[in-house]
């Protein structure tokens, strides 16, 4: 063969592939699908959406305060303690004390606990003293001259953070939840459910009833303690058929009132009276979304430029707002009221105020994108993808 029929042969190819990728990019152009449609809206509630805790304080937005000289990495976005007009946080095995009102770095401490490639999932004051968890299963209780009073090492992968109740610890492990005595840290009961393969790395949730508490471990077993016993708590929420899926992150426990809500792959929404234990919603279908939050006896999802809020007792909504200014690749981080304002915090930086179910402002907090924001009593705390901590 000759050299000259061989670069025809390819200059032909090279022809054709360039056509036959025109031709693609021309068809793709004319079936392309839309990305999201407007969400359904089965029935309206003329209801309103509860304010439990009214706070008459009002967030100056523009006034935030940056902690200086801090790079925070933190995976877990659990590493800041609010307290006695004191700012602590833990970051690389260093303990940083800034300055309420300035943000200024005062000091740093080392303080090794653990070893050098553990990763700390939280570090919470309670009762005069401070609480580490880290990843490996290390739990320490520290004094406020930062000293050990207990510690625990078990051994077993945690990722979920720790809860607090009845005086105890609650930790939730892969297959396994365990109680731990607050003041010396002893255990006090066990259950182990190893039915199922660990499936979910990102850690399990809880929500409490009183003395109950009911919860989902990384496994996707679900159940119920009753801590006055440290016993099983037997219910008909057990017997929510869960779709199980390496990744359920947008699984969702959450209780208002006397109702226990739980969300299912964020498509199934099931609602359980407490009191009766019996189920008033079981497998109501939901629309899709990218993100939501349950906000008291409501779930709020955002796709696109939609926000919606739906009743949890009754699956019907309470309102649908479709507003262009609402950023459709944002997602929602954080709910909370202001008098009788709610306030929904998106990943953009937006804060949407809604009022009798209208959109009526959006601010944007003017710190770029962010990871996740936390309520600390009555200041806002936001972890920016920059690495920077600031506190509103």
């Amino acid at each position: 063969m000759s050299f000259t029929l061989i670069n025809r042969s390819f200059f032909s190819i090279i022809l054709f592939l360039f056509l036959f990728s025109c031709s693609t990019n021309n068809v793709y152009e004319k079936i392309k699908p839309n990305t999201y449609e407007v969400p359904l809206v089965e029935s309206i509630d003329n209801g309103k959406i509860n304010i439990v805790k009214i706070s008459n304080k009002k967030i100056k937005y523009g006034n935030e305060l940056l902690l200086k000289d801090f790079k925070n990495e933190t995976k877990y976005f659990s590493n800041i303690i609010i307290t006695n007009d004191k700012i602590y946080a833990y970051e690389n095995k260093k303990l940083y004390n800034f300055d309420y009102i300035t943000g200024d770095l005062m000091s740093t401490k080392d303080l090794i606990l653990s070893n050098n490639e553990d990763i700390l999932i939280a570090f919470k004051y309670i009762d005069n003293s401070i609480l580490l968890l880290f990843k490996s299963g290390s739990i320490f209780r520290l004094n406020m001259n930062f000293e050990i009073i207990w510690s625990h090492e078990f051994k077993k992968k945690l990722n979920t953070q720790p809860f607090i109740s009845n005086e105890q610890i609650i930790l939730l492990f892969g297959d396994e939840i365990k109680g731990l005595q607050l003041e010396d840290g002893k255990q006090i009961w066990s259950e182990t459910y190893q039915d199922m393969p660990i499936y979910q790395a990102s850690g399990g949730q809880l929500a409490s009833f009183f003395n109950i508490i009911f919860f989902i471990l990384p496994n996707n077993s679900i159940g119920a303690i009753d801590l006055n016993f440290g016993a099983i708590h037997n219910s008909k929420f057990d017997e929510i058929p869960l779709i199980s899926s390496i990744n359920n992150t947008k699984d969702k426990i959450h209780i208002y009132d006397n109702y226990l809500v739980y969300i299912d792959e964020g498509k199934y929404l099931y609602t359980l009276d407490i009191f009766k234990d019996e189920f008033i919603l079981f497998k109501k279908n939901i629309n899709l979304f990218s993100s939501s939050f349950l906000f008291n006896n409501s779930i709020i999802i955002k796709e696109g430029n939609h926000l919606q809020a739906i009743n949890l007792s009754n699956g019907r909504t309470y309102w649908l707002i479709n507003d262009k200014k609402i950023s459709k690749k944002s997602y929602i981080l954080n709910v909370r009221n202001y008098k009788t304002n709610i306030e929904v915090f998106l990943s953009n930086g937006d804060v949407l105020t809604i009022n009798n179910k209208e959109l009526i402002n959006i601010i944007n907090l003017d710190v770029g994108k962010i990871e996740d924001i936390y309520f600390e009593k009555q200041n806002i705390i936001i972890y920016a993808k920059n690495k920077k901590t600031l506190i509103f």
